[in-house]
This record gives C-alpha cells, sequence and structure tokens, in this order.
C-alpha cells in the first residue's frame, strides 16, 4: 500500500510539474508574439451603417502558427444588436486569406489561416467588414461608441491608430472622446484630431495585453438616416474553398441580398416619404383635373392625405397637430431655443387651449390625449421622452383611421378581406424562403441551382405579394375614387399661384381665414409653401393659435415656413427610433465600452 501510494503521489507530481511547463511554455510562446500595428479605418455611411478594414500587424516571432482569429461580439452592454457581414481578409498586396467566419454565443469569429500550412514572423491581416446597428440613437445625437481593437488579445499592441470618415465632410458640432486601458478602465492615454475628410485617434502609448482603444464619436441628429437591420438578414461568410457549390452559394448570396435590399427599399420609402405621392387610379388617368375650392365632404387633413397615398403616413398624422391648433384647441410657440446637435432647428411649445372633450375623429382624440395627458403644455423636446408612447399608439391612429374612411365608404372592406388572404401566402412563401436559405446554408451540396431558381421564384412572390399588399389593402370604392379626383383638383387650387389663372377659374376671392383654415391641407398635400405666397399682402396678422416672439413684423410666407420646420419637428419626434444605449459621453465612457470590441489572437 506505501508503494502504491508514493506511485501515485509521484504520478501526481510528474503531472503538476508538466501541466506548469507547459503553461510557461504558453506564456513564453505568448510573450514571444506582438501586434506591430492596429490600423482601423472606419466608414460612417449615410443609411448608419458603417465600413471597418482594421488592418493587423502581427508578429508571430518565432512561433510556427496557421494564422490568427478575431473575434467581435455582437452585443454590449446596453447598446444594440450588431449584424456583421465580413466582405474579406487579404494582406497588405491585397492577395486573399483563407478564413472562415461563424457566430457562436453572440460573437463572431474571424479564423484565418490555412490549417495545412504554418506561419512565421511579420504578417498583415486586412480584415475588412460591414456593420450594422452600430450607430446609438438618442434624444439629442447621434452616435458611435465603438471598440476598436478590443480587450481581449493576449499580446500587447504597439501602435493603435483609428480613422473615421463621415459620409458628408466637413460637418459642424461633432463630438469626441476615446478611452484605453483594461475593460471598465476610464483613463486616456489617447489623443484625437479632426483633419478633413477623417476623423483620427491615436493611443499614446503601447497597449499591454487585454488593453484597448475605444472611441466615442457625437454627430447632429438627423444627420444620417439610421436603419436598423435584423440579424437574420446578414450571414457570415468564408472562403475556404472554390468548389462549385461556393460558386452556387455566392450567386444565392448576392440573390438574398438584392432580395432584402428590394424588400427594405420598398418598405422604407413607404414609411419615410416626406412628401405624399399620389397613387391614381385607372378610372382617373388622363382626365383633366378640375379645381376644386373646398375639400370634398368636409374632409380631415389626416382623411386626405390616407386618401392620397392609400396609407396614414407621418406627415398625415402631424397634420393633426396644425388642424387643431387652426380649430382652437392647441396654440403653437415658437421658443427659438436651439435643440442640441439639431442644426438649425428650434423647439416649439405645445399650449392646450380646450379640453378636446367633443373631438370626433380618432386621431383628434388620440393626439390630443397624448399631448395633454396631465399637463396643460409640452415642448417638442420634452416629446422625445415620450416618443415610445407616440410609436406604439402610431399604428392604432393608422388602424382608426383606415377603418373610420372604410366606414364612410371610401375605402373597401372587400379588399381588405381579400388582402388578409393574400397575408396568409406571404406567410407560407416566406417561412418556407427562410427555410431552404437555412437548409441551403447547412447543406450547401446537396441543392445546386435547383434551388437558385425555387429561390428567385419565392423572392418574386413574396415582393410582389408584398406589394398587392401595399396596393389591395386600402382599395379605394367608387366613392373614393370620386373623392379622389376631387382632392387632387383642391390640390391644383392650394398651389396655383397665379391670380389671373384664379380669375379665369372663378375661384373664390382670397380671404385671411381661409389661408388659416387650409393651411393644414397644404401640409398634408405638399403644398404648403405655393399657398402661402398667393396670400403675400393679404394675410397680414399673426392668428391667435400661433406665437413668435423673434417676429417684427408678419409674413405669411416666412410663417409658412416656420410651420413647416415645426411639421418636420415633430415628424422626427415620431420617426426616431427609440434607443435604450448608453452613451460615451457625459461620463459614461470606458475602455472597451461601446459595440465592437473582442479581441484575437493565433493558432
Amino acid at each position: 500500500m506505501k508503494i502504491k501510494r508514493s506511485n501515485a503521489i509521484g504520478s501526481f507530481v510528474i503531472v503538476g510539474v508538466l501541466l506548469t511547463l507547459f503553461g510557461f511554455h504558453q506564456i513564453v510562446r505568448a510573450e514571444t508574439e506582438i501586434i506591430n500595428n492596429f490600423n482601423a479605418d472606419i466608414a460612417i455611411q449615410k443609411d448608419g451603417s458603417v465600413f471597418v478594414s482594421e488592418n493587423i500587424i502581427y508578429n508571430f516571432g518565432s512561433n510556427q502558427k496557421h494564422g490568427i482569429f478575431r473575434d467581435i461580439p455582437l452585443t454590449a452592454v446596453n447598446g444594440p444588436q450588431l449584424n456583421i457581414n465580413v466582405s474579406g481578409v487579404s494582406n497588405e498586396i491585397g492577395q486573399p486569406y483563407q478564413y472562415t467566419a461563424s457566430i457562436t454565443n453572440n460573437v463572431l469569429r474571424i479564423k484565418i489561416g490555412d490549417p495545412n500550412v504554418f506561419v512565421a514572423g511579420i504578417k498583415t491581416y486586412i480584415i475588412s467588414y460591414q456593420v450594422y446597428n452600430a450607430i446609438r440613437t438618442f434624444n439629442n445625437h447621434e452616435e458611435l461608441y465603438w471598440n476598436v481593437t478590443g480587450n481581449q488579445w493576449p499580446v500587447a499592441i504597439q501602435n493603435a491608430k483609428a480613422s473615421v470618415t463621415l459620409p458628408d465632410s466637413p460637418i459642424p458640432n461633432v463630438e469626441m472622446d476615446c478611452f484605453t486601458g483594461l475593460q471598465g478602465d476610464t483613463q486616456k492615454n489617447c489623443i484625437f484630431t479632426q483633419a478633413d475628410p477623417s476623423l483620427n485617434y491615436w493611443a499614446t502609448q503601447p497597449l499591454n495585453a487585454d488593453e484597448g482603444l475605444t472611441l466615442v464619436l457625437g454627430m447632429p441628429l438627423g444627420y444620417i438616416q439610421n436603419t436598423y437591420v435584423p440579424s437574420q438578414e446578414i450571414y457570415p461568410s468564408s472562403n475556404t474553398s472554390t468548389s462549385s457549390s461556393n460558386f452556387i452559394f455566392g450567386i444565392f448570396l448576392g440573390l438574398f441580398i438584392i432580395f432584402i435590399f428590394a424588400l427594405v427599399i420598398l418598405f422604407a420609402w413607404r414609411a419615410k416619404a416626406a412628401k405624399p405621392k399620389p397613387i391614381i387610379p385607372s378610372e382617373l388617368r388622363g382626365r383633366p383635373v378640375v379645381p376644386e375650392y373646398n375639400p370634398p365632404d368636409n374632409l380631415s387633413p389626416i382623411d386626405i392625405g390616407a386618401l392620397l397615398d392609400r396609407r396614414v403616413d407621418i406627415t398625415d398624422i402631424s397634420s393633426v397637430i396644425m388642424d387643431l391648433a387652426v380649430r382652437g384647441y392647441i396654440k403653437i410657440r415658437y421658443t427659438v431655443q436651439e435643440i442640441r446637435f439639431w442644426p438649425d432647428k428650434k423647439d416649439f411649445e405645445l399650449i392646450k387651449r380646450k379640453d378636446g372633450t367633443d373631438l370626433v375623429h380618432p386621431a383628434d382624440k388620440i393626439i390630443f390625449k397624448l399631448l395633454f395627458k396631465g399637463r396643460g403644455s409640452v415642448k417638442l423636446s420634452d416629446l422625445k421622452e415620450q416618443k415610445t408612447d407616440f410609436q406604439a399608439q402610431i399604428k392604432k391612429i393608422q388602424e382608426d383611421t383606415e377603418q373610420y374612411l372604410r366606414d364612410k365608404g371610401y375605402f373597401g372592406q372587400a379588399a381588405k378581406d381579400r388582402s388578409k388572404k393574400l397575408k396568409t401566402y406571404l406567410w407560407i412563401a416566406t417561412a418556407t424562403l427562410f427555410i431552404g436559405t437555412f437548409l441551403f446554408i447547412t447543406f450547401p451540396s446537396g441543392f445546386g441551382f435547383i434551388f437558385i431558381v425555387l429561390f428567385a421564384g419565392f423572392a418574386g412572390t413574396v415582393v410582389v405579394v408584398s406589394v398587392m399588399l401595399v396596393r389591395l389593402a386600402n382599395k379605394l370604392t367608387p366613392q373614393g375614387i370620386v373623392a379622389l379626383g376631387k382632392i387632387l383638383g383642391f390640390k391644383e387650387f392650394l398651389q396655383l399661384t397665379d391670380k389671373d389663372k384664379l380669375r379665369i377659374l372663378n375661384a373664390p376671392e382670397l380671404q385671411p381665414e381661409m389661408f388659416e383654415r387650409f393651411l393644414p391641407y397644404a401640409m398634408v398635400l405638399g403644398v404648403e409653401e405655393k399657398w402661402a405666397q398667393k396670400f403675400e399682402g393679404i394675410y397680414n396678422a399673426t392668428p391667435d393659435w400661433y406665437e413668435d416672439p423673434t417676429a417684427a413684423s408678419f409674413d405669411s410666407y416666412v410663417f409658412a415656413r416656420n410651420l413647416a420646420l415645426f411639421n418636420s419637428s415633430f415628424n422626427q419626434v415620431l420617426s426616431i427610433p427609440s434607443s435604450s444605449s448608453s452613451s460615451g459621453f457625459g461620463g459614461g465612457g470606458s475602455s472597451g465600452g461601446g459595440s465592437g470590441g473582442g479581441g484575437g489572437g493565433s493558432w
């Protein structure tokens, strides 16, 4: 028993020594490697996406390795879910490296190198990828809070630098900051400069293992059109093979990106169109437009906007505010206070003048309640804190207004019922499309060109059915077509500025009260400036529902421009996506904070 016990102890000692030597050997090997330079070129696009090109000069020393790997987290504390599409990996002269890209536990790993080939010495790796959802939107600015190098490299980084280019340069009102050190450190061993066309950040001293460089860049709100891209729409890629299956996969990926792009463009155009674009049915095409001097059937501005393009959009909803003001329910005060990170735009205050209990239209009641629930006044800047409440009610306003127009006989109920059936087919086609996509990505060699043909067919079905739904959901009845013809005639009257032509058309004499009454209609129809031009010298007094402390004298054209500014400001309050992200400014920034980051190593 004693001999066996001694042997056991001896075995444990030998194992311990071996493990210690192995660990020491690993440390020695890691210490012989270093990153000479880590340079990141970051290009922000108008749609909010970010192109990143990392130039990593990695020194393996005498170690024999296959290459390096780069890990980038797709999630961040109080930050958006990233979506990354790897474009490629090459050396300093553009020759591609073999690599694979995969996602595990919400971390993208780009593994570079050939498992059958060893490398040593100094190698340059240029990793290019496109990031979606990296820009964070706040109440007063938009922000790139980006961990450039990551804080999980087991080797030191001798030099770290990042250059950021903007879609439009130069740009005023940018804010910059940077951080270095271990994860969570707030030290600033870094500098930043703004030198057109780029904004540059440098670490002023080498970064030790697990230390990183993080940058913060603040941009004016609305400078870019930040677009959210769901995580299912971009997939990691690889170039480990040049076989025909990869060629087929490349064709598929191209078709898939085109398909997604077409859908995004379709629905983004529908949701973000600044000016209404009439959808003219065949019954009205080619017919002359007969001027109308009043809105048909006493329809409200939001009804007019919905009938014009078959949908209730943000511009239609904001016209409700103007209409309520003209009717005496609200007073609009131009506060002339500047809103931070919002160039050339001022704040407005909305003041309640009536209790609104007699309001009938569903949109009037919802908007009035949202504005003045428990208060007598509210500023647009304050509404940004409440924007999630507005966004939650937008769908209800849309549905209630569209149902209101169906009940009045302008939209067809039968068409709405048919659109529900089409939605069922759309879900089936979409589900089939994504199941097939999953199978193709999992087993690319088992499908081939047959799948490409089927994919194109189902993708086309989804796009066509989506367009049909847009057209069919709110199809005009004969009564609606007649009303639309009169709306086009009313728009013609509002935008016609030649007084001689107005006389020939026997238009009514322009009266000051007419200017106020029809102004919300002119705004929802996108002709408010032309409407204002008619009243130069006629409309000379500020209405009691509007207040501007800066105006020395009244001008109808300037008045209309200010109201258009209010309109666009209110639209922006409604359309800015809600963000629970944390900012890198105001004491909240640190090394390793923000999105991106991660680290890497050799293998």
